[in-house]
Formats: C-alpha cells, structure tokens, sequence
C-alpha cells in the first residue's frame, strides 16, 4: 500500500477518534464547547509549524489578496459546518451521523450538473445509489415501513444535521482547492487550522458565550486530547496531500466513517453495529467508486 494511502487512512482514523472523545468528554458541556475544543484545542500543536514554515520558507509571498478572499470565505463557511458537525455527533449515536459526511462528493457531483451542465458518468450514478443505499441501511433496523429509514434520516437530528455539514463541506471543497492552488499544501494546512483555531474561539465565546478559562481550566486535558487528535489528522492530511491529488486522498480519507461506526460500538456501545457498519462500507464504495471512476 503506498505511503499516501496510509496517511489517508490515518487522517480518517484520527479524525473519528477527535470526533468520539469530544462526544464522550464534552458533548455534556454543549455543541459550542465542543467547537471551541475541536478548533483551538489543535492551535498548540499546529501553530509552531505555521510559525516554522512562515520564516523558513518566506511564506508571506502566498498572502495575496486572492488568497485572504479565499480563506475569509472558508473560515466562515467552516465555521458554521462544524457548528452543525458538532450539534450533529451530540445528539445522536456517532454510527448514525457521521457516515452522512460521505454525502459530500454526491453534492458535488449534482450541483456540477445542475449549475455547470456536468453530466453525470455512470461510475458517478452508481456511486451515489450506494451512497444513498448505505444511508437506508443506517436507519434500517428501525423501520416501521419500507421507506422509514429514508423518514428517520430526516428525523434523526444527527443524520439531518451532518447531511448539512456535507453540503457545506462540498462548497469548502472546492474553496479549499483553490487556497491550495494559491500557496502549497502544508503551509495552507497548518495556517488554515491555525486561523480556524482562532475563529472557533471567538465564535464559541461570542456566540455560545461559553466562558474559555473556566473550559480550559476544568477540561483541560479534555480539550487538549481533541485538539491533539486534530493536529495528528491535519499532519496526516498535510503530508498526503503533499504526494497525491485531493481528490484520491479526501476519498481514502472517508474510511473515517468505518472507524466512527467502529468507535461508536467501543465507547458508547451504540446499538445496530453490524447494520450501520454494512452502510458505511456501501456508502464508502460509493465514494470510491465517484472519486476514481472520473
């Protein structure tokens, strides 16, 4: 298996396992704590490599207006994603939320076709009718009817509330590209989570009013540990997409939603295991099969 896949791999591991220790330490302490853990709890670790490669690599010069729009843009589209990411994984079982974030490439591939006039190939086709067949397959021990796990998506807070974040995250996408084409991936990685550490704070804080030095000091170590997990999932991230296109990474990258089923199980010992891992393995096909069937 080449390196880059590892990587990716790992970024998926990592960020399912920031995802359940935030659930487990401070979903308690609400969506907006969890915000502020998931965003500034990185900035120890991340911060030093933007300073690092700042001087070292006279990064000023990708500080171009162009690029600032761009990260403006993202920052708050970002934001507001993870304010629903978070209010999502709170309110219901992490095996039946955050598979809804292999959603993201289907919104991208419909909006190509309703916007640009994309069509859609058949390897795109098939892959959102497994997307979509896993997401029943989510809600299906549940039924009451035929088409109730499709009822329960909408129902489910979590499921509806990550369906947003996807779609956000098919606009960030394409935004993120962009910031890439207009620096390189590891600085843009490391001054993006950095510059996201700080918005989350402030939006926490205002926002959530939320009150940071009592967080801190309570949950310390909490918020540490989120962060940490973060910080490993964006140098994993970092260094894949240093040796791969985006596209192929971000794919291999949703094997987080097999580890969050799996998480899932051994934290909060979530219900319907074999059924929500059976979705997640046909929506990650699906995934796979939009990505590398272009």
């Amino acid at each position: 298996m080449p390196i880059w896949a590892i990587l990716s791999i790992l970024a998926g591991f990592f960020v399912a396992l920031s995802d359940a220790l935030n659930k487990k330490f401070l979903s308690s302490q609400g969506a907006y704590v969890m915000l502020f853990a998931r965003t500034f709890g990185s900035l120890p670790f991340l911060f030093p490599v933007f300073l690092y490669l700042l001087f070292s690599k006279n990064a000023l010069n990708f500080f171009t207006p162009s690029f600032l729009l761009v990260v403006f843009l993202l920052l708050f589209l970002e934001i507001i994603a993870t304010v629903f990411y978070m209010k999502g994984i709170k309110a219901s079982p992490l095996s039946a939320s955050l598979p809804f974030l292999s959603f993201t490439p289907v919104f991208v591939v419909l909006t190509g076709y309703l916007i640009l006039g994309e069509r859609v190939s058949y390897a795109g086709f098939a892959g959102i009718l497994l997307i979509v067949l896993g997401s029943y397959f989510i809600h299906l021990p549940e039924r009451e009817s035929l088409f109730d796990p499709f009822v329960k998506i909408y129902k489910e807070k979590g499921s509806r509330y990550l369906l947003i974040t996807a779609f956000i995250y098919g606009l960030t996408s394409v935004l993120g590209k962009k910031a890439l084409l207009l620096s390189e991936p590891v600085f843009f990685a490391s001054f993006y989570f950095s510059a996201l550490a700080i918005a989350g704070l402030i939006f926490a804080k205002t926002f959530g009013r939320i009150r940071v030095f009592e967080v801190s000091r309570a949950s310390l170590r909490e918020v540490l540990l989120v962060g940490g997990t973060q910080a490993l999932m964006c140098l994993c991230h970092m260094l894949a997409l240093s040796l791969v296109e985006t596209a192929y990474m971000i794919a291999l990258k949703r094997t987080s939603i097999l580890f969050a089923v799996i998480l899932g199980y051994l934290f909060f010992r979530e219900r319907y295991v074999g059924f929500r891992l059976t979705g997640a393995l046909l929506m990650l096909l699906g995934v796979v099969i939009i990505t590398f069937g272009k």
